[in-house]
């Protein structure tokens, strides 16, 4: 027991004399912390591939920093293998025998140069490139088209390894379209409705002193009905008295033309009518979009719906909206070599009284709608009917008196015929051009720009709506800054407004 007190004793002691500043601060002990060189030489490295790397001479001892991205092997005293086994980046600290040290900085990543061949097989005037980062496939350039650059996106997600679940995440996208990205859109809807009637029908009746005991009505397509009888107070051994004041048979709107002649009680209702009409609807709606987005354009109006309220014991209504006009939806997508993929929707609609129906006491119309509605292709610049129609619509009718209805001439007393033909040709037209914003001095005059306003002389002494005052032109504007991606303008027809700038396809080495 004593001595184990003694050991005790001598061991806290120690630790005692441990403590003291002489110890702390022996001159014989110190710390040197050595930063890696900034100017360490790089080693890029692919995944599950590896490179030599030779010294000058023999090294004593090899180190990797963090093994599980890359591991090194010895070949010989003076050439070691590097292997990369994960993404990321390490390093290899290297001491020679002579006592010096390197340091190599180690990344690991996929090797992309299989991956840009392929790029430049599928786009070869592209100069997009492939890179990796920490496992990322960054893809950046120009391309010719956006439909390369979704093939090239494709491509690069087959280079991810397998075991990613979605390798589309792992590919970042940097690229640029080259040329133009927006695109104008000129729709011409044409149609010219026509349409031919004939109609002719007899209606009438005959009666008189040589026909005592009989008379004859004709109200075939009923033109005008008839109802004959003898007049009351009227001794019917005589003539049928003929009525012509509101006691007679009324005249319907019907009936084109009368013929009485009363001393033989004789009457005739005539419809007859031959009736042409022409219709011409023109549309031309232009519209601008960029690549991939979709621009809708409407020229027409609203009318109301009257909507009854389902469960009310009031009769109570909403009111609802109607478009009708002409409409123009449409997506652009600008492809290579100045191609457009175009989705395109032009709709001309109009109110139609003729089906119009009343919901409680409000007559609400029809509408008359030639709609369209396609994706197509074409060079810009060109011009595309897109739909067309030609309908022509016959009918006839003949209502008649079998055997007398027959009869050359005389058979028209006792038919009535209808003959109708409508003819309709219809065209729709897309023209889209890829275009750029107009500079200052590409701009046209606008419409009404030049108008003046009446003084009171011009308008209660002449009567003109329009003054003839001096109309005073904008201030020239100088040159139109430079820009990176400059084209040469395009010069429009003096009678034509100029909607648009230049336009064109340029190439990567304009950008």
């Amino acid at each position: 027991m004593r001595r184990a007190g003694n050991l005790m004793v001598w061991g806290a002691a120690a630790w005692l004399a441990a403590l003291t500043p002489a110890a702390v601060y022996a001159e014989d002990f110190s710390v040197t912390v050595r930063e890696v060189p900034k100017s360490a030489q790089r080693v890029t490295v692919p995944l599950h591939g590896s490179v030599v790397v030779e010294t000058s001479e023999p090294m004593s001892r090899v180190q990797v920093v963090e093994s599980n991205i890359a591991k090194i092997e010895p070949v010989s005293a003076k050439q070691y293998v590097v292997t990369g086994t994960g993404y990321g980046s390490t390093q290899v600290m290297l001491w020679s025998e002579s006592g010096e040290r390197q340091v190599l900085s180690v990344n690991v990543e996929l090797d992309v140069s299989l991956l840009n061949e392929k790029i430049h097989e599928i786009d070869p005037q592209s100069t997009a490139q492939a890179s990796s980062l920490h496992g990322n496939i960054i893809l950046a350039g120009t391309v010719s088209g956006p439909e390369f650059a979704e093939r090239i996106m494709r491509l690069s997600a087959l280079f991810v390894p397998t075991d990613a679940a979605s390798p589309e995440d792992f590919v970042q996208n940097h690229m640029t379209v080259s040329g133009e990205q927006q695109v104008l859109l000129r729709c011409t809807v044409a149609e010219v409705n026509r349409s031919a009637i004939k109609r002719l029908g007899v209606n009438g009746f005959l009666a008189g002193d040589n026909f005592k005991d009989a008379f004859a009505v004709s109200q075939i397509g009923g033109i005008n009905p008839i109802n004959i009888g003898a007049a009351a107070n009227t001794n019917v051994t005589g003539t049928i008295p003929f009525l012509t004041a509101q006691e007679g048979v009324p005249l319907l709107p019907a009936t084109s033309l009368s013929l009485g002649f009363p001393r033989i009680q004789m009457q005739l209702f005539l419809d007859a009518l031959a009736q042409n009409s022409l219709l011409k609807v023109l549309a031309e709606p232009d519209l601008v979009a960029v690549s991939g987005e979709t621009a809708s354009f409407l020229a027409g109006g609203e009318f109301p719906i009257p909507v009854p309220q389902s469960g009310s014991s009031t009769g109570a209504i909403t009111i609802e909206f109607r478009e009708f006009g002409v409409r123009v939806n449409f997506t652009p997508v600008v492809l290579a070599h100045q191609k457009i993929r175009l989705r395109v929707a032009p709709e001309v609609s109009e109110t139609d009284f003729s089906t119009a129906i009343q919901i409680q006491g409000y007559v609400v119309p029809g509408l008359t709608q030639r709609r369209v509605e396609t994706t197509i292709e074409v060079s810009n610049g060109q011009t595309l009917a897109v739909a067309g129609l030609l309908s022509e619509q016959v009918r006839g009718i003949a209502n008649k008196l079998p055997g007398l209805g027959e009869v050359p001439v005389l058979g028209a007393l006792f038919r009535s015929v209808e003959y109708q033909r409508r003819q309709t040709e219809l065209v729709v037209l897309v023209t889209p051009e890829i275009i750029a914003p107009m500079d200052p001095q590409q701009v046209a005059k606008l419409p009404g720009e030049e108008m003046a306003t009446p003084n009171d002389f011009e308008l209660y002494a002449l009567g003109l709506l329009e003054g003839e005052g001096t109309f005073e032109p904008k201030e020239e504007l100088g040159e139109p800054l430079p820009t990176d991606d400059a084209v040469a303008p395009v010069e429009s027809e003096p009678e034509q407004t100029s909607f648009h700038g230049p336009w064109g396809f340029s190439t990567a080495s304009d950008l």
